[in-house]
């Protein structure tokens, strides 16, 4: 950034920044906004604490790669997950032992590449090890961290283990009895011939109901759960990427062209000039490129998915030495040269492993020494014929891949076999068959095919296209005009007239959350939103992490609770609407027999037989289940008045007919059974439901 590059070049005052930030750090350590000392929890569960320092041991834990703040819910969800199931766990009698720990681990390990053999099969040995390893070195700096780690991976998986066996005891609970199938069945398949008069909520136009506020609120309140929010927050955006200009761009393209070809050049120490050798005809690529490029030189062998079509095609048919470009990638003008033009060499192979006491990995009922193994290899090898290689190393390979006929697929040179294993079946061609040694053991190794895959030797010479400082100083002399424009009170609105910006508008944004629409991870904006000291119509410069400028405005702040009036409506609107116009319909309905009602309305009486739960399509107001549900409880010649889905229905039933007896009503039972254990994957949910949380996390990261 312009103003960074500013402060590089003033130690003395980057000095004193330093000191200031350190000082106000120190007093926002010692207070929190209120004042008073800064808190030690980091929230509770039904009261019980979750300090921070305890936290924070946890979260050491956690995988770097993952960004800080999906660390800390990972443990926080965690935490409360367990806390929230421990009650009901130790009720339960549920206990987990060492070897259920120690299966889940192993289940979980078989795809780590950590753990397994040269035949590239798991190896619970290898496991046992690595476990063995960690806690010899608990006692050393790091492996003390290490260690750490690995007991809250099995406190985590223990905790999984027991979590897990309480679900499937839930679940085990939820099942339907033979007499709920029998009933279910008769409700589902018993039919009904009825009259009925249909009058649609269409009928009543949107201008005769009126829908209030304190309407929406009090039907809120009396469904809160569903219709509850946590604190959220709206923004305005305008976001100023430092991107290169076309000078810019040029500037960059010309000085990597500069680095071709051999130059003369001033030496401003030795004031004379002198000769500077180019990638073209340069003797140590390697070294001129760690020289010169932004991007080291990679040692590898780039294949054709590797490079742009262009650059491939074009030096896969030039002599070593060539070059090709400047071209453009990945935001780097780049110039390659041809170091060597050979390919990647890989074969798919077979062996029949004989192993000896002492060799790597050998299974403790192995006792053979390295005579005896290296004579029975000879004896197995002349057993071979050009068809019996499967055969054989099933009955006599000691090696995991035994059971598929000694096969281990395809591996390249650059690979993690065994050395010597490698170099045979690289060096030599398909159909070879000979003895190996490796510290496994003995190896016949029958090479099954080969292939080599174009590849091509290069050194690239990358240069970033970053913006220049004349740029960058640009920008910011732009940006910060535009935020002391909306400092001044003008509207983000009126800013932009005049200007090619482009609003960026992010809804329902949560005091945890890290990502913004368009800005990725940015906490810091998160954090001023929800700020108390932040008014709604405030704004504010940011620096963004990945680069670049936002000019941040702080649009609405809706407290924890109900949803806002003006984002409820929309959902509770068509509710209440439909409630109301049921009303008036029903008060324009007058009569004890179904033409009375058909009457009042101006409506003719429609009749229909065999309507059921599995049937509920009506010739007049479509598929209507609430409609079809009252049959159940109505007599005949009974006549009712029904709100349905999509309007007001007066129906009386003629004649009901009992479905037929079944033998038996066990697939019935088995269907409510299954859709019951559906909602026990819910379990947690409700659990958590019914506790006390207290999270406190946003005002700490």
């Amino acid at each position: 950034m312009a103003i960074l590059a500013q402060i590089r070049n003033r130690p003395i005052f980057l000095i004193i920044i330093i000191g200031m930030a350190l000082f106000a750090f120190v007093l926002s350590g010692v207070f929190d906004g209120s004042g008073g000392p800064v808190r030690n929890s980091i929230g509770s569960v039904n009261g019980e604490e979750i300090s921070n320092k305890a936290f924070s041991r946890l979260l050491e834990g956690q995988n770097k790669q993952n960004s800080t703040l999906k660390s800390v819910q990972t443990v926080w969800d965690n935490i409360v997950k367990a806390k929230v199931y421990e009650d009901q766990i130790e009720k339960a009698g549920i206990v987990v032992g060492e070897k259920e720990i120690w299966d889940e681990i192993v289940r979980s390990s078989k795809n780590d590449q950590r753990f397994k053999n040269e035949d590239n099969i798991f190896d619970e040995n290898k496991l046992k090890e690595y476990v063995a390893t960690l806690k010899d070195n608990k006692n050393t700096k790091q492996g003390k961290n290490n260690w750490i780690n690995w007991v809250n991976n099995e406190n985590n998986i223990k905790s999984f283990i027991a979590q897990r066996s309480y679900n499937e005891l839930v679940k085990s609970s939820f099942t339907a009895s033979a007499k709920e199938g029998e009933r279910t069945y008769y409700a589902d398949n018993s039919k009904a011939n009825i009259q009925y008069v249909y009058q649609p909520y269409s009928s009543i136009a949107d201008t005769e109901i009126t829908i209030s506020d304190s309407e929406i609120t009090n039907y809120m309140n009396t469904n809160a759960i569903e219709y509850s929010t946590e604190a959220t927050t709206e923004i305005d955006v305008v976001k100023f990427d430092i991107n290169p200009s076309t000078e810019d761009k040029k500037a960059i393209k010309s000085k990597i062209e500069g680095l071709i070809n051999d130059a003369t050049i001033y030496n401003t120490s030795s004031k004379a000039d002198e000769l500077r050798v180019g990638l073209k005809n340069t003797k140590d690529v390697k070294d001129f490129i760690n020289q010169n490029s932004d991007i080291a030189f990679a040692d590898k062998l780039y294949l054709e998915k590797d490079l742009p079509s262009a650059v491939f095609t074009d030096l896969s048919t030039k002599p070593v030495g060539s070059v090709y470009g400047p071209y453009e990638e990945n935001n780097y003008y780049k110039v390659a040269r041809l170091i060597n033009n050979k390919g990647l060499k890989s074969a798919n192979s077979s062996h029949i492993l004989i192993a000896y006491a002492g060799a790597t990995r050998a299974d403790s009922t192995v006792t053979r020494t390295r005579e005896e193994a290296q004579k029975f290899a000879k004896v197995v090898r002349r057993k071979l014929t050009s068809t019996n290689f499967s055969d054989i190393a099933k009955e006599f390979s000691d090696g995991q891949s035994a059971p598929k006929g000694g096969n281990i697929g395809w591996f390249d040179e650059k690979s993690q076999l065994a050395q010597e294993y490698k170099d045979f079946i690289i060096n030599n061609r398909k159909g070879s068959i000979d003895i190996v040694e490796s510290g496994f053991g003995f190896h016949i190794i029958k090479i099954e095919d080969t292939k080599i895959e174009s590849g091509l030797d290069l050194g690239i010479l990358a240069l970033k296209i970053d913006a220049s400082t004349t740029t960058e100083n640009e920008i910011f002399q732009n940006v910060e005009i535009f935020a002391s424009r909306l400092q001044k009170g003008e509207k983000m609105l009126d800013a932009i007239k005049d200007k090619n910006y482009k609003i960026i508008s992010t809804t329902n944004l949560k005091e945890f959350d890290e990502k913004i629409t368009g800005l990725n991870n940015q906490r810091s904006i998160v954090r001023w939103t929800f700020d108390k000291d932040t008014k709604i119509g405030d704004s504010k410069r940011f620096e963004l992490n990945d680069g670049g400028y936002a000019v941040v405005a702080l649009k609405n702040r809706y407290t924890k609770g109900l949803l806002p009036i003006n984002k409820a409506r929309a959902k509770v609107s068509p509710i209440l609407s439909k409630q109301k116009k049921a009303a008036l319909i029903r008060k324009k309905l007058n009569g004890t027999t179904i033409d009375e009602l058909a009457k009042s309305i101006g409506k003719s009486v429609n009749t229909q037989n065999d309507i059921s739960i599995s049937n509920p399509q009506l010739k007049i107001g479509g598929r209507d289940l609430d409609l079809v549900g009252a049959l159940l409880y109505m007599k005949e010649n009974d006549v009712k008045i029904i709100d349905g889905n999509s309007g007001v229905y007066a129906m009386n039933v003629l004649k009901k007919t009992k479905a037929f007896d079944l033998k038996t009503y066990t697939t019935y039972s088995n269907n409510i059974t299954t859709e019951l254990q559906k909602r026990s994957a819910k379990v947690y949910d409700a659990l958590k439901e019914s506790c006390d949380i207290e999270d406190n996390k946003a005002l700490l990261y």
